[in-house]
């Protein structure tokens, strides 16, 4: 089975590719738009066009959208929840994309996830900080994971996360535990 991945910056991408191998590494995980559309221009019409065509090309059974809240599951930040969830429906509901669909909502960051197993960091960085806090309210995680140590950059996300357990991170984060739930059961239909 092919699953296709569709993330607003690559490195991001790449990571969810390796957390995701962890688990699934019977399955084949294809970036697409790999380097071409990134960020809120994800957003765009045009985009839509090149996610069809990078579908019938690489042809996968589910694609994956992952997205960056850049907030917390709040209702401060309840307009951005909306914007992303409806950016979403639009290409799950659009008659271009004919293959199974699944949104990741990153709350925040996908730096979250790093904190939700802080012993990949550790092992990865060779430290011992320490972090037992839940990962979903942290506040720009990317920016703490640079207060814990100098050396952090999100360029390794990809290399940190193959330290990563995937259980813990399934444990200790809610949403990706539900995202995963709603991935099992895609691939169980």
């Amino acid at each position: 089975m092919k699953v296709g991945l569709i993330g607003e910056a690559p490195l991001d991408t790449l990571a969810i590719k390796t957390l995701l191998l962890k688990k699934y590494p019977n399955l084949e995980f294809v970036e697409l738009l790999k380097n071409k559309i990134t960020g809120a221009s994800l957003e765009n019409q045009k985009t839509k066009t090149a996610i069809r065509l990078e579908c019938s090309s690489h042809k996968p059974n589910i694609v994956i959208f992952i997205r960056d809240l850049d907030g917390l599951f709040t209702l401060k930040y309840r307009e951005q929840i909306l914007k992303r969830k409806t950016y979403f429906k639009e290409f799950k509901g659009s008659t271009l994309i004919q293959e199974k669909t699944l949104f990741l909502l990153n709350v925040w960051e996908l730096e979250a996830l790093i904190l939700s197993d802080i012993n990949c960091f550790n092992v990865f960085y060779n430290c011992e900080v320490e972090f037992n806090d839940n990962p979903m309210e942290v506040i720009e995680p990317k920016e703490y994971l640079y207060s814990l140590h100098n050396k952090y950059s999100n360029s390794h996300n990809s290399k940190i996360l193959e330290k990563s357990n995937f259980e813990t991170i399934y444990n200790n984060c809610e949403y990706f535990r539900k995202f995963i739930n709603k991935f099992e059961d895609l691939l169980a239909s």
